[in-house]
């Protein structure tokens, strides 16, 4: 069992108030404030995850443990807790959970010596798990427990349906105290066979990854985490899979990994823990011992959750238990076969699923290339699948291709999208509803809480499921009609994913949209591959690219290799969305040129087709993009002015706020700090809560622009407070803050905001080399100053980076010193001396290894 955290025997400060969680005590400034036990419990754990989301089933574990309770009195606690500390205090994240808004003023410190004695140490918590998840699993769970967190590598190997996602999860559940930086789940079944990992390790952890391969300043960003990281469903991607963890095991001893797949990864260092199947006893055990067996308790359980009970008096019905025994045995004990067949009692009734499973189990029907208990399973799912009517068959086929989940509306529409079914949501959700009373569709749980409406259910085929279905898919002929119709739908899902973001909420556009990516990347992936189809092909990068941008993060969609020509056959309207979201993805990675040539031909679309709103936001992203490029600043002006003349009556509220709160500052000179603060405030009380960030990140950039210093700290810390701060502005506010701090000489206040952008952003490092540069020359240590100049100069050189005004004001107060501190000859020998360097080597000089 992993200890308690250290951080436990510490208090954790937040502005305004504080937390003893060994005491059990709570000070809102600087008093104790008394507070329920449950709400208390809610408090600590948000703490412990400090930074990111908590979903609801963790808070309900940490409060409620051992209990299922109702979600409203997890939304009574919440409730109490904002009046004690505020009410924007702990703010609620739609359809994924809640998140507290300000961030730890610094490390724990030591808490305030207490008048009363400290409370005896409470046992560990018991689990509050599903039902029958962990039946017969205790011994299981305790050996991974031990074994938690000590081996470096630990892999949980077994068969498929044996049960290591389910007993995983529980194994991490009150896992994340032991963890600085957490846990982090990684569910690899819908990621594609040759897809680097690394990237999505790094993305996972709060790291921005600075292109499809991980550079060495990534790999050092990695190394000062201390995190358990859990890699789910490895055994397709296997090989991908080592080629991530070899290199961090080496370069980042403070991550921990836990894998689960059907095999071991056979990397030094790597515990494996083989999972065998629940224990089915011998024929002759007695009724008593065969009714405890693992098996035989999963299986009446889940007969008995599906309104049949196929042993009702075991002592009168031996013949029964020696029946649903031998049913056991047959499986193999799976958990997965267990439950499949299990649903099929409560409509045949034992006798008949004994003799029809045991008659399939014993011809070996299935494919040969399948060993051992893969084969078991293989064929309970044949079994299970020759039950079923022709339409469900169908259904079960086409729902191969989706890969992280679908809607029942998605369900009747690719039913639709496949032909020989008329649109009709009984039809779809009566299939639906059958496939899910036979377990071979799950339904997946709910993402975390604070949805301000019940989130749309969701289902997946379980990844052993997918196979099987793949394989019918072939036996059938209909593997272009499933991808197909997979993609049709797909599309159709985005449709009006334009005009929602336009119009509504950011929190209501994330729940609705981002849970699709991966069924994107997977239509995207055959559409570019196999088809010819120009509107498909449009549609699904607008969708894919959209995504992306409002997320953030790197753009996934510069990675996908477009065919242009198909592009070019698109219509129009459909064409215009494309590249205008591609531009601009280009444009965030860094990709001018491609961005350029993208957002012109968006230009010329939008307004081709009389979309206003679409000229209005290509010309935003086009001015921003050529604006500070030589040659090219009379097109950048020429696309403002015109954007000037543009009646903005008809332009959404959205489009009219980011122009002036992002676009204006860099083409007027009169814009106001006091202005984009209004502009924050309107967008924050629009639900536009990425682009009130935006906003944030610019006053700060205004207000260094101003040489507001002490301002720019203050607004700084503030936004960073803010729980809806993304990533990428997060790494752009603490560059500002750094450089704020900078400029007041509190130099050693600076390094951390900066090592807080390093960790996340590693990409981004000359950025603070110039910043440390100028310390050096304050301080005029002129070696150093110049080394790390000369270092950050070969890297924008590279990547042909363009300094805003701020850091190109700084970079010249630099040089400026430098000049004349130093000689010709020895400032450009240093400074090519420091373009030679490692980052990280000048990074070491700069005090931030």
């Amino acid at each position: 069992m992993v200890g308690k955290s250290e951080a436990e025997d510490h208090a954790w400060r937040f502005p305004g108030w504080e937390i003893s969680p060994q005491q059990r005590v709570l000070r809102v400034d600087g008093s104790p404030v008394r507070v329920g036990g449950r709400a208390f419990d809610v408090l600590w754990a948000l703490v412990q995850r400090a930074g990111r989301v908590a979903g609801k089933s963790e808070l309900m574990d940490a409060a409620w443990p051992g209990l299922v309770v109702e979600e409203n009195n997890l939304s009574v606690q919440i409730s109490s807790l904002r009046k004690v500390l505020g009410s924007q205090a702990i703010v609620n994240v739609a359809g994924r959970g809640y998140k507290l808004a300000a961030l730890p003023l610094a490390a724990p410190v030591e808490p305030p010596a207490s008048t009363e004695p400290a409370p005896a140490e409470a046992p560990p918590p018991a689990r509050r798990t599903p039902a029958g998840t962990l039946i017969g699993r205790d011994a299981d769970l305790g050996a991974l427990q031990h074994r938690l967190g000590r081996a470096p590598l630990l892999s949980v190997v077994g068969t498929g349906g044996v049960g290591k996602t389910a007993l995983t999860r529980v194994l991490i559940a009150d896992a994340g105290a032991a963890w600085r930086d957490g846990v982090h789940w990684i569910d690899l079944a819908t990621q594609p066979q040759g897809t680097p990992l690394l990237p999505l390790v790094a993305r996972a952890l709060g790291v921005m990854p600075d292109g499809v391969a991980i550079s060495g300043d990534v790999m050092r960003a990695l190394s000062l985490l201390q995190a358990l990281i859990v890699l789910d469903n490895c055994e397709h991607v296997l090989d991908a899979v080592a080629a991530c963890v070899a290199p961090l095991l080496r370069a980042a001893p403070g991550l921990r990994w836990l894998t689960t797949s059907q095999e071991p990864l056979a990397l030094a260092g790597e515990e494996v823990y083989r999972l065998a199947p629940l224990d089915v006893v011998p024929p002759d055990a007695g009724t008593e011992r065969s009714l405890a067996c693992g098996a035989m308790t999963l299986f009446l359980q889940r007969t008995r959750s599906a309104g049949h009970d196929p042993i009702a008096d075991p002592a009168a019905d031996t013949a029964g238990v020696a029946m649903a025994l031998d049913l056991c045995r047959a499986l193999d004990g799976l958990p997965l076969a267990l439950e499949m067949a299990a649903a099929r009692v409560a409509t045949l009734g034992l006798p008949a699923v004994h003799g029809q499973l045991r008659h399939r189990l014993a011809m070996r029907t299935g494919r040969r290339d399948i060993p051992g208990r893969h084969h078991t399973l293989h064929d309970t799912y044949a079994w299970s699948y020759g039950l079923l009517s022709e339409a469900e068959q169908r259904l079960f086929r086409l729902l191969q291709p989706f890969q992280g989940g679908f809607t029942a509306a998605m369900v009747e529409g690719v039913m639709v999208a496949s032909g020989g079914w008329q649109a009709d949501d009984d039809v779809a959700l009566e299939t639906l509803r059958a496939l899910l009373a036979k377990s071979l569709v799950q339904r997946m749980p709910a993402d975390g809480a604070g949805a301000q409406s019940a989130p749309v259910p969701r289902f997946r085929l379980l990844e052993s499921a997918r196979d099987f279905a793949a394989h019918q898919l072939q036996l059938a002929g209909e593997v272009q009609l499933a991808a197909r119709s997979h993609a049709q739908t797909v599309a159709e899902v985005f449709a009006n994913s334009r005009d929602d973001l336009l119009q509504g909420r950011d929190d209501e556009w994330a729940a609705r949209y981002l849970p699709e990516r991966g069924n994107l990347a997977a239509a995207l992936s055959w559409v570019t591959l196999q088809a010819d189809e120009p509107d498909l092909l449009a549609r699904l990068l607008a969708a894919a690219a959209r995504c992306d941008n409002f997320s953030e993060t790197q753009a996934q969609i510069v990675k996908v290799e477009v065919p242009m020509d198909v592009l070019q056959r698109a219509a129009a309207h459909d064409r215009a969305h494309a590249c205008l979201e591609l531009g601009w993805a280009h444009f965030q990675e860094g990709h001018r040129e491609v961005a350029t040539a993208l957002l012109r031909q968006a230009l010329h679309d939008h307004e081709a087709c009389d979309d206003l709103a679409g000229v209005y936001l290509a010309l935003i992203r086009l001015a921003r993009t050529l604006r500070g490029r030589p040659g090219l600043e009379a097109e950048a002006a020429a696309a403002w002015q015109r954007l000037c003349t543009l009646d903005t009556g008809q332009v959404p509220l959205r489009l009219r706020l980011y122009c002036e709160g992002s676009v204006r500052r860099h083409f007027d000179p009169s814009t106001s700090v006091e202005g984009l603060r209004q502009i924050a405030n309107i967008a924050r009380h629009s639900g536009f809560h990425t682009l009130a960030m935006i906003c944030h990140t610019n006053i700060t950039d205004q207000l260094l622009q101003l040489r507001r210093y002490d301002d720019a700290v203050q607004a700084a810390e503030a936004a960073l407070a803010q729980q809806a701060t993304s990533l990428g502005n997060r790494v752009f506010i603490d560059y500002n803050l750094t450089q704020a701090l900078v400029r007041l000489g509190r130099h050693a206040q600076a390094r951390e905001p900066a090592r807080r952008m390093l960790r996340a952003a590693p990409g981004q490092a000359h950025m603070v080399l110039d910043l440390f540069a100028y310390v050096a020359m304050r301080e005029q240590r002129w070696s150093d100053a110049a080394l790390m100049a000369g270092c950050s100069a070969r890297v924008k050189h590279e990547r042909d980076w363009h300094d805003e005004p701020a850091e190109a004001a700084l970079v010249r107060e630099t040089q400026g010193p430098l000049r004349a501190a130093l000689s010709t000859t020895d400032l450009q020998r240093l400074q090519r001396l420091g373009a030679a360097m490692a980052i990280s080597d000048a990074l070491s000089i700069a005090g931030l290894p």
